[in-house]
């Protein structure tokens, strides 16, 4: 199994979908009329037990893979139904893959465990203890991309630019968004907002129901910067023990 851009399988026979934030327009289909009866949007360990016809949208990431970003953009779309997760939910609903390069994810789990110390470099045992961590985390990766019908987002990607998202969604499930809506949705969830949110919380136990922001959730958010932290050794040992996720998702090298 390959992961490339253009691996964005479209199952979905949901008729496409506008949406302008307005009274003008909103094409939404059926399971709007019954909001009362849909999960709230927000973040759920595990979707096992929620039944799928709760559920609009499933925003799934790899931990540290910007699965949050994407939660906020859709979340302001769909006023319900909108799950953000970190595990494998069965459930046959548009769903949102986040990944990253998983060197950047392993880098991005440990110094969130020790925010205070930045000047640091990680060990070897760090690097075989975070580094188990990921490989776990990226068999549930696999299983979404092995059954397919889902919007696969690269953090490289829709980082840096999150109209990436928008295009995405419109590509695989026909969900058109007005230009205008598109641009205020970015501009509310911005890098430097959400920034802004995780600072004032503090502790990552300290969340923001609404933005799904922890504190401490964004460092500076970079592409390639487990560099900065892992050398030598360590470094050589981190290529190893994701060196075979690594060619399949596209960041050998």
């Amino acid at each position: 199994m390959f992961i490339t851009t253009g691996n964005s399988p479209t199952l979905s026979t949901d008729a496409p979908l506008t949406f302008d934030g307005g009274n003008k327009r909103q094409a939404i289909r059926c399971s709007f009329n019954q909001l009362d009866q849909m999960v709230p949007n927000g973040f759920y360990k595990q979707l096992d037990d929620v039944k799928e016809s709760d559920l609009e949208v499933v925003c799934y990431g790899i931990p540290r893979s910007g699965s949050t970003l994407v939660y906020q953009v859709v979340s302001g779309i769909y006023p319900a139904g909108v799950a953000k997760t970190h595990r494998y939910c069965p459930h046959r609903v548009k769903t949102t893959v986040s990944f990253r390069d998983f060197r950047d994810v392993v880098v991005s789990l440990w110094r969130r465990s020790n925010p205070d110390a930045l000047d640091r470099h990680m060990t070897k045992d760090e690097v075989e203890k975070f580094g188990g961590t990921c490989r776990s985390r990226i068999e549930e990766l696999d299983r979404y991309f092995e059954r397919g019908g889902i919007c696969p987002l690269r953090y490289e990607e829709f980082a840096p630019n999150p109209a990436v998202i928008f295009s995405a969604l419109e590509k695989t499930f026909g969900i058109v968004i007005a230009p205008d809506r598109a641009a205020k949705l970015i501009e509310d969830y911005s890098m430097e907002k959400n920034a802004a949110i995780a600072r004032k919380l503090g502790s990552f136990k300290s969340i923001d129901p609404a933005s799904q922001i922890h504190g401490n959730h964004i460092f500076r958010g970079e592409i390639g910067g487990w560099r900065q932290f892992v050398s030598g050794a360590a470094a050589e040992r981190l290529d190893d023990l994701l060196r075979e996720p690594l060619r399949r998702y596209g960041y050998e090298g």
